[in-house]
């Protein structure tokens, strides 16, 4: 079945079933809206960080730093065994540079492009956010990269926590935060190891899900993190189809493309169907879920409006909270 028939999916009668989380809100387009306005304002916040406005590093060394590090290639300090290597993704060996970035009197181009700027604009357009629902508040930006996302969180007023279990970009997302003053920290680990004691307002998590071994737990600790009345905003590669699916790649998948001399792929676990992305957000403990699928991607919004048990049969982690 077409995915466009959720259209008229009838929620509210479905509400006994277990394939539906009750008052799930679905929204189905083929493509967002184009913003020029939007993407001009978001744009010129991250004019912002420029060399001219660094803190505490002259632009020569700040250049140096930046551009140094494009390319290089270091396993060992991500913790691979030399016998382990040949089944890692390039991305965690390679250093690439995450999302487009003009500094001023040099700019570096990331694989992303300014896709950090498209997806806020789209999830402003999907749902209910604005700069109101990050500005004061405590923002977790899960798999940061080098901190495009960071910096225009920051930009929009958050005070900002990333997460990168890459520790080669996590230790550049850090460095920019610092040379530009801004306040904040990168936790340089898996979102598995993420402390239950640390809570947020807003959990930011674009193009992280399908990347996830264990999407269902991963969420949960997610959810934990999130207070009593925040949300989180997800956005994942997803399946065009009506049943709550999700498409298993695994490790072993080279993308068409990459077969370059360390490029190995791979790294797409589970892409759900929007249904599926709906369920699992209910299951890890969040409502009020509103899912669009629009541009090829499914999105999601969700709030923790109250702290719920999780199912314990079979649950990967039967102690997570």
């Amino acid at each position: 079945m077409a995915l466009p028939s959720l259209l008229t999916y009838d929620v509210e009668s479905e509400q006994g079933l277990s394939d539906v989380p009750p008052g799930l809100s679905l929204a189905l387009e083929p493509r967002f809206p184009q913003d020029p306005a939007q993407d001009e304002r978001l744009s010129a916040l991250m004019g912002r960080y420029t060399t001219a406005s660094l803190h505490g590093v002259a632009p020569a060394a700040f250049r140096s730093h930046v551009e140094g590090a494009l390319g290089t290639i270091d396993a060992e300090i991500e913790g691979y065994a030399a016998d382990e290597i040949h089944r890692q993704r390039d991305l965690s060996i390679r250093f690439h540079w995450g999302h487009d970035h003009d500094f001023g009197d040099f700019s570096v181009s990331g694989r992303m492009g300014r896709r950090h700027l498209t997806l806020m604009r789209n999830f402003m357009h999907a749902f209910p956010v604005d700069d109101a629902t990050f500005a004061g508040r405590d923002v977790l930006d899960v798999g940061c990269w080098t901190g495009g996302t960071t910096l225009l969180l920051a930009a929009l007023g958050a005070r900002v926590t990333a997460l990168e279990e890459v520790r080669k970009y996590a230790r550049m997302a850090q460095y920019l935060l610092d040379s530009f003053g801004v306040p904040g920290r990168v936790l340089d680990h898996s979102l598995y190891a993420l402390d239950a004691r640390e809570a947020y307002d807003v959990i930011y998590v674009p193009g992280v899900i399908y990347h996830l071994s264990d999407p269902l737990l991963a969420l949960r600790l997610l959810c934990n993190a999130t207070r009593v009345g925040g949300c989180i905003l997800v956005e994942s590669e997803g399946i065009n189809v009506a049943g709550a699916l999700c498409r298993y790649e695994g490790s072993v998948l080279t993308h068409s493309g990459s077969q370059e001399e360390l490029s190995r792929g791979g790294w797409n676990w589970y892409s759900p169907s929007p249904l599926a992305l709906a369920r699992l957000l209910w299951g890890a403990g969040f409502d009020d879920i509103s899912i669009a699928w629009m541009d090829n991607r499914v999105y999601a919004h969700a709030r923790k409006t109250c702290r719920s048990a999780i199912t314990r049969a079979g649950l990967s982690r039967p102690d997570v909270p």
